[in-house]
């Protein structure tokens, strides 16, 4: 038998799972945990290492589908499937989350992680849920992949259609595929209870659209003490300024305050290009991060047992999802 190979990518919620148990016509393989971190706030689950599923294309062809975590604690997983175990893919299906603060960014850093692949291998774009917000726009994806140098087809789907799954199989093993892609858009559109209800999904949250930039609520403050570690928090202008603070520490938000003014100059005197994050470790006492958005910055004390790339991609997930 004939073995094709694709791979599902994207940030948590954007519809991985769904879509595999959407296109599988066995019960796929779910490694699904429940939540203990902020994306609660979203979903209850998340793959925690991979989702698989299978789909007979005719008697001798078969394509694997493989789904990655979204989180980026889980990111050797990623490098397992898109070097190891799926490397020989017919390409990547990278589905960003149209209700997110910033698509923008989900875009970027999927691309940038999944750089090798994309390289070598065929890349479709599918962007879900934008029947809850039509923002950002087809016209605004393709400027997207054009400014990051890419060559992808963007696709609007629903990841619980599986019409919409098949299309976009057949965009990248038609050729390959000897089989009758019509005769199975006919069983996809007979069987849409299958569709619909083989992956329940809550009631998720629409972040307001804030286009490229971040903008971070004095609210984040209280939000980001709910991250497990976080001992306090500190929100300043570019200028230095703090706007408010859970710190008692005054020299600590003195020195926010101080790093605050410091990192364009590291900007202008290194060759970083672009400073988003400055982490000062202890290994005796609390670990200080800085967080640099749009004329703003956060300034995160959090204990030395705390994984600062965790804590991270936890803030992201603050600001994404509002």
């Amino acid at each position: 038998m004939s073995e094709l190979k694709l791979i599902f990518a994207g940030p948590v919620g954007a519809g991985k799972t769904t879509a595999i148990n959407v296109l599988s016509d066995k019960p796929s393989l779910n490694t699904d945990a429940a939540v203990s971190d902020v994306t609660a706030a979203r979903k209850a689950t998340t793959t925690v290492a991979m989702d698989y599923g299978s789909l007979a294309l005719n008697d001798s062809q078969k394509v694997h589908l493989y789904g990655t975590p979204g989180q980026m604690r889980f990111r050797f997983m990623w490098d397992l499937l898109a070097n190891d175990l799926a490397a020989d893919c017919a390409g990547l299906v990278l589905l960003i989350d149209n209700t997110r603060a910033s698509p923008y960014r989900d875009l970027k850093y999927y691309v940038q992680e999944f750089s090798n692949l994309i390289t070598r291998k065929k890349l479709i774009v599918g962007v879900t849920r934008s029947d809850l917000r039509p923002e950002p726009r087809q016209s605004e994806y393709e400027d997207w992949i054009a400014e990051l140098g890419l060559q992808a087809e963007i696709r609007f789907i629903d990841a619980r259609s599986k019409v919409d799954l098949i299309k976009l199989l057949q965009d990248f093993v038609g050729e390959e595929a000897q089989t009758d892609w019509q005769l199975l858009l006919d069983d996809a559109e007979q069987a849409p209870e299958r569709s619909v209800t083989v992956s329940p999904t809550p009631e998720l949250p629409v972040s307001d659209y804030l286009g490229e930039n971040i903008v971070m609520k004095d609210s984040i403050v209280d939000d980001v003490l709910n991250i497990k570690g976080v001992e306090g928090a500190a929100l300043a202008t570019e200028m230095g300024d703090i706007v408010t603070s859970s710190l008692d520490d005054t020299e600590l938000d003195d020195f926010i305050g101080f790093m605050a003014g410091m990192v364009p100059v590291f900007e202008q005197v290194s060759d970083l290009g672009r400073v988003r994050s400055v982490v000062l470790k202890s290994e005796r006492n609390d670990n200080v991060s800085v967080y640099v958005e749009e004329e703003q910055v956060l300034g995160v004390v959090s204990s030395n047992r705390a994984s600062v790339r965790i804590l991270r991609q936890q803030l992201d997930d603050l600001l994404q999802w509002g």
